[in-house]
């Protein structure tokens, strides 16, 4: 690879993108539209309607900026610089959380730009990165049409949901030897905790007896702190529950409340969202929620037991594991998270799970062994766990360096590497780092609502993604 930041490429890389700066946003908004959250499969959509229309978008987008895309199965779109082996990679994604509630203006899957900032459900993760990456490539086309070597972006559609995208992709398909996925912080991140998450269920006979609560709908992914619960009652007063709500409410920070509802009431809690990564930065409304119902006097059974034992190992506002006897830490990775996330509870049983951002001190000792023994103590059937180990890319190699010094030839800012509670799309690539798209002191609301990104860093971006692909395939 050679340095080609002259100030002569660096002025046409500049004037190319600000002469594009509103088409790239329009078709940002494009993908934005798409609800790409994953579905039911059918046949030729392994991740349902949405990711597969998203897909269909991105081809399009390529074909129209004068690629060649190539679909895998609908699972992944590729398209290649130009007809060289590819000595790097972009990897982005274009499915995306569940839109969620609490957007002050405009909906999740209906973007606009308010004072600079374009709003929506991925405008940061993944959808404007993504776009991002293509017009790179086209502009690395034009720029510097003599390149001798290949780049590819690689385009997936189940990141959110576990990587089965790129699992499969990779059964047929070799990654490039130096890979960047735009999917977390700037400088670069070249350190990433692993990851435990458990499902765990219980079962129970159907009980009439009253006080009881029939259901609970809390959070749909382990992945984002649930910024809305809500718990069906029946057998109590409604002054009862709302004084409690009002009591509990200052308390937590989170907003309970209690209403009529059919021969019952309804107890709703909204939260904050957050990325799993950073459950202190949210308010969990889920955990919120059972602190409530574990104070009301429930008749004996098996969703009563449930609910306290839920309380007790996920208490309010515990992010480190201490109620599960998980916590910890260590200097390099920083500590344990913990983010419980998802619960489904009904009259005759429950299923939910937790997401905990493993630190490199994390051992099946003072872990999993810990953990799973806690949850089966407390009456809990634990039927599967998904787990990864830490990702770590030195960053003495050339390809993180090319970054860092494109990053502070491009923000003015020191570039160095970071390590991430949160798995990026690399986690699994040897030798891949994440590169932006957010920027240092920048709360984008991942996973949250009003999720944006200014347009102006996006652009920044865009024109950094230009500046490593001339760099890199010279």
């Amino acid at each position: 690879m050679k340095n080609n930041m002259s100030d002569e490429m660096r002025r046409r890389i500049d004037d190319w993108f600000d002469s594009r700066r509103d088409d790239l946003v329009r078709d940002v908004c494009r993908l934005v539209r798409i609800e790409s959250v994953r579905g039911e499969a059918s046949p030729g959509k392994p991740y349902g309607e949405g990711p597969a229309r998203a897909l269909e978008t991105a081809a399009d987008l390529l074909r129209e900026g004068g690629f060649e895309p190539v679909n895998h199965a609908n699972r992944v779109v590729t398209a290649d610089l130009n007809g060289a082996d590819p000595v790097l990679g972009i990897l982005a994604h274009l499915d995306v959380v569940p839109g969620g509630d609490g957007w002050s203006a405009s909906g999740p899957f209906e973007p606009e730009v308010r004072d600079g900032m374009l709003y929506g459900r991925g405008v940061i993760d993944d959808k404007g990165p993504a776009v991002a990456a293509m017009y790179a490539l086209r502009a690395a086309r034009e720029l510097a049409p003599d390149l001798t070597k290949g780049c590819r972006l690689i385009l997936g559609s189940a990141e959110e949901t576990g990587h089965d995208d790129l699992t499969e992709y990779r059964k047929t398909n070799a990654m490039p030897p130096n890979v960047f996925t735009p999917d977390a912080n700037y400088p670069v991140v070249n350190f990433e905790k692993g990851r435990f998450c458990p499902t765990f269920t219980a079962a129970w006979p159907e009980n009439a007896a009253l006080p009881r609560v029939l259901w609970i709908k809390g959070g749909q992914t382990p992945n984002a702190v649930p910024n809305y619960a809500e718990a069906y009652v029946e057998g109590l007063p409604l002054a009862y529950i709302q004084a409690l709500c009002v009591v509990l409410s200052t308390k937590m920070g989170v907003s309970v409340s209690a209403s009529a509802f059919h021969d019952g009431l309804l107890i709703k809690a909204v939260g904050r969202a957050a990325h799993a990564m950073m459950p202190e930065k949210g308010a969990n409304a889920q955990t919120a929620l059972l602190a409530v119902l574990a104070e009301l006097p429930l008749a004996e059974g098996g969703a009563r037991r449930a609910i306290k034992a839920l309380r007790r190992l996920f208490p309010h506002g515990d992010t480190r594991g201490e109620a599960l006897g998980v916590a910890q830490s260590d200097e390099i990775s920083g500590p344990l998270t913990l983010n419980f996330g998802v619960l489904s509870l009904n009259e005759t049983g429950m299923t939910a799970n937790f997401d905990c951002r493993t630190p490199k001190c994390a051992a099946e000792e003072n872990l999993d062994r810990v953990a799973l023994e806690a949850l089966e103590k407390a009456g809990f059937t634990v039927t599967g766990v998904t787990k990864t180990p830490c990702h770590h890319t030195p960053q003495e190699r050339p390809f993180v360096q090319t970054l860092l010094r494109v990053y502070e030839a491009y923000t003015g800012k020191k570039g160095e590497c970071l390590a991430l509670g949160g798995q990026t799309y690399v986690h699994d690539v040897e030798g891949g780092v994440a590169f932006g798209p957010a920027f240092p002191g920048v709360d984008n609301r991942l996973h949250g609502a009003d999720e944006f990104i200014s347009v102006a860093d996006l652009i920044v971006s865009a024109k950094m993604y230009t500046q490593i692909i001339i760099d890199m395939c010279t």
